[in-house]
């Protein structure tokens, strides 16, 4: 699986973006989706949440938990120390499934992109 990260432009901001060649019949990606629900906020005001997923799959990972989960405001995850569930909160059977780790590398990913500073010609390509 392949996700990539670039920045775009509207009117009066620069925002980040995250896309996936793994799609729904519809077209969305689940786990883009995922990365890029900020509830609104600014996207650096995101970046505390994400270190807290990225936290919360460590505990599963060191077996400190069995499960956990972590969502936003309209995605979610529940992972295990093998698989990830993404899922949308609004209906829980839109979902794609992966494995914890490659949950892990795509919100440390997107967290050193949150981090970085914006340049609309800049695109990183991330392998999962």
């Amino acid at each position: 699986m392949k996700i990539s990260f670039s920045w775009k432009k509207d009117v009066d901001s620069i925002y980040p973006v995250c896309s996936s060649i793994t799609e729904n019949n519809d077209g969305k990606s689940i786990l883009s989706s995922l990365l890029m629900d900020d509830g609104g906020l600014p996207y650096n005001d995101t970046i505390a949440w994400v270190d807290e997923g990225i936290k919360r799959i460590n505990s599963v990972l060191t077996s400190e938990f069995a499960v956990l989960d972590w969502d936003r405001e309209r995605w979610g995850s529940e992972f295990t120390i093998e698989n990830a569930q993404v899922y949308a909160l609004l209906d829980d059977s839109y979902f794609q499934i992966l494995t914890t780790q490659q949950l892990k590398k795509a919100l440390l990913e997107w967290k050193l992109f949150l981090e970085s500073t914006p340049n609309l010609q800049n695109i990183i390509e991330v392998d999962l």
